[in-house]
């Protein structure tokens, strides 16, 4: 069996597994996308799979005859202590079952550094996040390590970019208040320089990673640019976007009041370690293996700004 003939699965289509869904079709393979709801497949060689993944029955099913399997969900911020474990254990037992290779979408929560940091940097998680995260990343270096499942992880940062409604600068609060030119909210010091990974970036990554079976049981952080402040960011991005901006820190007592109101907001408080100094993610290693390089940023900047502004246009 060719490359190209073999049957990739992506479980979730948000904004990384959509994207991710269009770069393996790009590459003439067969993909099978899993979501909790159907969908009609918009191209011949796509398959739409509705199944729960906290059914493990369902997962097998939706995982079966798979070369290659991509974990690309999440459980909300605020379930993560009983959700996220029985999500990742399902995929990755369905990933063994099918004989299949498993890529892992990661974040770089369970570092729990600030500075430059890289694949090397012990995992010391300072947060019960951070902890979470490591935690699955040991069971499943574990499996590997027993020969039970082929895995490899691709870590990235916050995600910026087309598609993203739920990001740590991009989220829909921040950009209402930027298109309307109106003093934008930031989470910790806006002077900060901090790694952005970009989307599109990050799915073009994770199939560059599903199709090097030679990197299986490591642990890569995905390309990112050179680190920006989130003033620059949003500098570069209202240039684009042709509105003026404001920016100004939200106080503390603000996230918590609004943790009151979005479960989200409540859980943010113990990541705010990474906005309020350094935080570079170093991907020389990714460079290195697949000669992967990140998007420019004035490509980065009017992609995002074009996918905006449809965003806000009313229906």
């Amino acid at each position: 069996m060719t490359e190209k003939q073999q049957l990739h699965v992506v479980f979730g289509a948000g904004q990384v597994g959509s994207l991710l869904v269009q770069e393996l079709l790009a590459r003439g393979h067969r993909v099978r996308v899993v979501r909790r709801s159907a969908q009609r497949a918009a191209h011949p060689d796509l398959q739409c799979v509705a199944a729960d993944v906290y059914d493990s029955a369902a997962t097998l099913r939706a995982a079966a005859g798979a070369d290659v399997v991509y974990l690309c969900v999440n459980a909300p911020y605020h379930e993560w202590p009983t959700k996220l474990a029985p999500l990742y254990r399902h995929i990755a037992a369905a990933a063994q079952a099918a004989n299949a290779r498993l890529v892992v979408l990661d974040n770089v929560y369970m570092v729990g550094a600030n500075g430059r940091f890289d694949e090397t940097t012990p995992e010391r998680p300072c947060s019960k996040k951070g902890q979470i995260r490591k935690n699955l990343a040991d069971e499943l270096r574990a499996m590997h390590a027993r020969g039970d499942l082929s895995v490899v992880m691709g870590r990235a940062s916050d995600f910026f970019g087309p598609g993203v409604s739920q990001g740590a600068i991009q989220h829909p609060r921040a950009m209402g208040q930027l298109l309307a030119g109106k003093t934008v909210d930031l989470l910790g010091d806006a002077d900060q320089p901090h790694s952005w990974s970009y989307v599109p970036d990050v799915a073009k990554a994770l199939a560059e990673l599903g199709a090097h079976p030679e990197l299986a049981g490591r642990v890569l952080h995905l390309p990112v640019l050179p680190p920006q402040t989130a003033r620059a960011q949003l500098t570069a991005l209202a240039a684009q976007l042709g509105v003026p901006l404001k920016v100004r820190t939200m106080p503390r007592w603000m996230l918590k009041a609004a943790g009151l109101f979005s479960p989200t907001m409540a859980e943010m408080d113990e990541m705010l370690y990474q906005f309020n100094a350094p935080f570079i993610m170093d991907d020389a290693r990714i460079r290195t293996a697949l000669g992967l390089q990140p998007t420019p940023l004035p490509e980065q900047m009017a992609a995002t700004a074009v996918w905006l502004r449809q965003a806000q246009r009313p229906a």
